[in-house]
């Protein structure tokens, strides 16, 4: 009768006998989950956390040396006592500065944001010309989607005015944040004046700018206040077309005839000279990409972007043609189907599994139970701002093989007690309760081991976090699914909706499987069981022996491991930066070079394998600042072609072969990640021992088979024409200022003036004709003002050609360079490289060059800091599920041998890749913690069993044989439910899969050793802990015959 009173307490048998609630609970918690999974926010990644100010400033026409001495090395020193940096990089490019300043942890961005603008602002040395600096946080930006305009009706001025236009309605949604235009330039006034023109009429460039100023002109004059109210005065000559410009005076001659700026000029009113091409296709095109900034809803985005299409199709002039593609829409919406897919696919392979050997009814509750953790889990991530994002969805597969073990125990455990106690409702209670404690705390133990993923710093900090949340709500829910709704659901199951799940047929297969499942247990488990037993010591020496080769398999490299392997793209990319100075025309024929070696590469593929559909879908080509350009092309989906992403960019490279005259050149197949794949910055103050490092550096990456790519951030040189003043020159009262200003003028420009066309800031530019600036003669013969005598510019300088670098980097005030290379991770593991170079390598060339040193790139810090505080927590991870685990079995050995165990269930998730040829990655370490947490939870149950036999007076040889045989049922039902559970992304095809697939690998196959581990290696381990006690004279009730 205590028995029975003691069954009817406590939370569990609360909720059986209250099921209204327990449906109430239920309801709200899927009615708050759906409304959360459709206003959640759905974002390509979790968002960044921003923790960098960036500080961009041109300094038209100056090169890298006048920009780094100019305005780098003042801005340097204005903030370098700011406490808030941790630490800052420049970049010198001609015209143009770009910074990034980190910000130290314990400070906010946006008091590092004031402090530096502030610093910056403060600085008054800027040299004449350099412009405003731009001081700004560093947003994180996703490109949504790219809108394509193109056509035989598109050219450049209808593109850059359609184009214009269509970025202003865009940005007028309030959904959309950020648009950007490739393809277009800016407009520009240009007025180019031969040099003889300058000569026959005594004019300078200086004096057309002035007439310029002075004639082109929007004054406000006051006003005059009559009787009949004010009258506003205003000067309106401002020229803002050709023809105006054209119209300016310049002279005016005694016999009343004038020299207008259109007789010697040629007025120019267009677009700047450094042209921007986009083709998409093959054709002239305009691009828009259309971002999300920071937290903004991807999808929304892309739809709203999409619905603008279909309507501004309609207004589009004859022959232009809007379209979008590089949708990444695609592969978040596609990686919450195949979630979706496999929950449903799941949910039913556990239905069936369960229903082989349980109550139908039963089973349909444990399933029901997967989307109700699931709903918990949407309901709570927004209020701790995780997304729904490539990496909570990965947590959500992560965690549909286990999410369900719970039930599961709490299932069997009262499927067992009906069969003992007869259909009851304190059966029902008496079978939960039995199970509860050992399952919640097994379950507590999985969510300590991911608890490490919501405590890292950084500005990755969210990227492991979104996992981890969703693993512990997840969880969380199964917890309160178990305990509190599963328990009335199973005690009322002959009433409502599951009254109707019963099978005739069912229920003798059911009777069937369990009959010989039972002969199994007591005719193969059992004699098995007892053998290890008997021989307990040489079963643990064969699990250690098999845990050896494992580790030895991976250590010889028969097993890889690559912490982020490449994963199959529908996208791939070529780009090339030629050296600073190359002409547009080279750049061009290296474009086309490019174009030329993927079109080989696709007739060779369809000759090869047959087929008439082409790999490509579609291709764009942007060519910017005469020097840079990008291939890109979406290929058919991965499901759709024969030939892998990764193989076509090894073809690509193969055919293009080497670029002369390029600084970079490089193929992808998945997103860049900057720095490339192994990343190395050297610093110096000495710019030759830099240099000569650097080069060393990128010579021995190149030794290395299966690294590509490789980038020598030390930049190139460029032709430079150095100007030094004669002796004789500065006797006739020139300067070298009055010089290098004359010749600026000609051959870069002077700005006379910006004027303002409707939202276009346009340019007005002074100087010599394209052609004379092309043609070095043209620097040879050009003459030189002084006063009213013309000199010529030999007689007055001296003309030296030098080489100039073409780029120049800085890192924490010194001159620094990056060597990077892309690895081939199937055939290298790039930390392995890594970790070589630095240790075997760099010590040899830091000595060789005393004056340079090495540092971590910004990323590869980060990244070595995130695993050390992973190893660390991890560390603090098995203390708490030591804790979690003692509290329940009231032992402080007992836990030890759970813990032992852990480590084995390595063994089956490394052959499984083995098996299926994949290399061991960082995926597969998730699929191994949730694999731990499934052995964990099973342990704890069958230790905590046998334990409770034990105080039944049983001796520890029978405990133990009485609990493998009672908990085999529940043990293998979690195991064929977690196998059966992964199995569906075991067997997808998509791209979207094989990010999961190492996971689910780890998972399926280590679920079938784990199996093992917990009917056979627990049970000897328990019995070497009673050896252990036995030898020590602590007394336990031991059998005779325990072997």
């Amino acid at each position: 009768m205590n028995s029975l009173d003691d069954s009817r307490k406590g939370i569990i048998a609360w909720f059986a006998n209250n099921p209204v609630a327990a449906n109430l609970l239920m309801i709200f918690t899927v009615i708050i989950g759906i409304y959360s999974a459709m206003t959640i926010k759905k974002t390509l990644a979790p968002e960044y956390n921003s923790r960098s100010v960036s500080v961009v400033m041109a300094y038209p026409g100056a090169n890298t040396a006048e920009v780094e001495r100019g305005v780098i090395l003042k801005i340097e020193e204005a903030i370098k006592d700011i406490e808030s940096i941790d630490s800052y990089d420049s970049m010198a490019l001609d015209s143009l500065v770009r910074m990034k300043i980190d910000v130290a942890d314990g400070y906010t961005l946006d008091e590092t944001l004031a402090e530096v603008k502030t610093a910056v602002d403060a600085v008054t040395g800027f040299p004449q010309g350099a412009e405003r600096a731009v001081v700004a946080k560093m947003d994180q930006q996703w490109q949504a989607i790219q809108l394509q305009l193109y056509g035989p009706g598109l050219n450049e001025n209808n593109g850059k005015w359609l184009a214009d236009q269509m970025k202003r309605e865009l940005l007028a949604n309030t959904d959309i944040a950020s648009v950007m235009i490739y393809g277009t330039q800016d407009y520009e006034v240009a007025i180019e004046v031969p040099e003889q023109e300058l000569r026959r009429y005594g004019l300078t460039l200086a004096a057309v700018k002035h007439a310029v100023q002075q004639a082109s002109v929007d004054i406000s004059a006051g006003s005059i206040k009559t009787e009949n109210g004010e009258i506003r005065l205003r000067a309106n000559a401002q020229a803002y077309r050709q023809h105006d410009f054209e119209a300016i005076e310049l002279l005016a001659f005694d016999d009343g005839t004038r020299l207008l700026l259109g007789d010697i000029a040629t007025v120019k009113d267009g677009f700047k000279e450094a042209r921007d091409v986009a083709m998409f296709n093959d054709t002239y095109s305009i691009a828009l990409a259309i971002f999300a900034v920071g937290p903004q809803d991807l999808v929304t985005i892309a739809s709203q972007a999409k619905a603008y299409v279909a309507e501004k199709k309609q207004q589009l002039p004859p022959g232009v043609e809007l379209d979008y593609w590089a949708d990444t829409t695609y592969y978040l919406q596609g990686r919450l189907d195949m979630m979706l897919k496999n929950l449903a696919i799941g949910a039913l392979l556990v239905f069936i599994i369960l229903g082989l050997f349980i109550e139908l009814n039963i089973a349909f509750w444990v399933m029901l139970g997967i989307p109700v953790c699931f709903l918990g889990a949407l309901a709570m991530l927004p209020l701790v701002g995780v997304s729904i994002n490539l990496i909570s969805l990965f947590g959500f597969i992560l965690v549909l093989g286990i999410v369900v073990d719970d039930a599961i125990i709490i299932a069997e455990s009262v499927h067992s007690s009906i069969l003992k106690q007869g259909d009851s409702l304190s059966s029902v209670i008496s079978g939960a309760q039995r199970v509860a404690t050992p399952a919640t705390f097994g379950v507590l133990t999985t969510i300590c081991a991911f608890m490490p993923t919501l405590f890292i710093s950084g500005s990755m900090a969210n990227f492991p976090a979104a996992c981890g949340f969703v693993v512990l709500f997840c969880l969380l829910f199964s917890l309160i699914e178990s305990k509190w709704i599963l328990p009335a659901h199973l005690a009322h199951r002959h009433s409502g909706l599951s009254r109707w799940i019963k099978s005739e047929h069912q229920q003798r297969l059911q009777v069937r499987c369990n009959a010989l499942l039972s002969k199994f247990i007591e005719q193969k488990y059992l004699p098995f069981l007892r053998v290890c037993i008997r021989e307990r010591y040489t079963t643990m020496a064969v699990f250690v022996a098999i845990f050896i080769l494992t580790i030895g398999l991976m250590a010889g490299g028969w097993i890889r491991y690559v912490m982020t392997p490449d994963s199959p793209n529908d996208y791939v990319e070529a780009k090339v930066e030629m050296v600073r100075g190359t002409s547009e025309q080279k750049t061009m024929a290296a474009m086309q070079r490019i174009k030329q070696a993927i079109s080989e590469v696709e007739v060779r593929y369809l000759e090869r394998e047959g087929v008439e559909q082409s790999f490509i879908r579609h291709s764009f080509n942007h060519t910017s600042d005469g020097r840079i350009g990008s291939f890109m092309l979406e290929l058919s989906k991965q499901e759709e072609r024969i030939i892998g992403s990764q193989e076509i960019v090894d073809q690509w490279r193969e055919a293009v072969g080497e670029i002369v005259g390029a600084k970079q050149l490089s193929f992808s197949a998945v997103d860049d990640r900057p720095g490339g794949d192994i990343a190395f910055n050297l610093v110096s103050d000495d710019a030759i021992q830099l240099r000569a490092a650097a080069n060393e550096l990128e010579k021995k990456l190149a030794s290395y088979d299966g690294l590509s790519d490789i980038t020598n951030g030390i930049g190139g040189q460029m032709t430079e024409v150095a100007l030094s003043i004669k002796p004789s020159a500065q006797a006739l009262g020139l300067s070298m200022s009055d010089i290098a200003l004359q010749v600026r003028q000609a051959f870069y420009g002077v700005e006379a003036q910006r004027i303002q066309r409707g939202a276009d800031e346009v340019r007005v530019m002074v100087r010599y004709p394209l052609q004379q600036r092309e043609s070095f003669a043209s620097l040879e013969n050009m003459t030189i003002r002084n006063g009213s005598d013309e000199l010529p510019l030999l007689s007055v300088v001296e003309i030296e050609n030098t080489l100039a670098e073409a780029q120049l980097n800085r890192i924490d005030g010194q001159r620094a360079a990056q060597i990077a290379a892309k690895a081939d991770k199937s055939r290298i593991e790039p930390q392995q490289v890594s970790n070589e170079i630095i240790e075997n390598y760099l010590p040899q060339l830091l000595q060789k060059y005393p004056a340079v040193s090495y540092e971590l790139d910004g990323s590869s810090q980060e990244a070595k800091t995130m695993e050390k505080e992973l190893f660390v927590g991890f560390f603090l991870a098995l203390l708490g599920i030591y804790a979690l685990l003692a509290v329940p079995l009231r032992s402080y050995s007992q836990p030890v041998i759970i813990m032992c165990v852990i480590p084995f269930g390595l063994i089956g998730a490394v052959f499984g890749h083995a098996v299926l040829g994949m290399t061991v990655s960082m995926m597969s370490i998730f699929g191994i913690i949730a694999l731990a947490g499934v052995v964990v939870n099973d342990s704890l149950i069958m230790v905590d069993f046998i334990n409770r036999s034990i105080e039944r007076g049983s001796t520890i040889l029978d405990a133990v044989l009485e609990a493998g045989g009672a908990r085999f049922r529940a043990i293998l039902l979690t195991s064929l439910t977690t196998f059966f559970g992964v199995l569906p992304m075991l067997l997808e095809t998509s791209v979207q899969a094989q990010f999961v697939i190492p996971m689910a690998v780890s998972l399926g196959f280590g679920i079938i050793f784990a199996t093992v581990i917990t009917l056979l290696l627990i049970p000897c381990l328990y019995m070497v802990l009673a050896d252990l006690r036995s030898l020590f004279s602590i007394s336990l009730p031991v059998s005779c015959d325990e072997g």
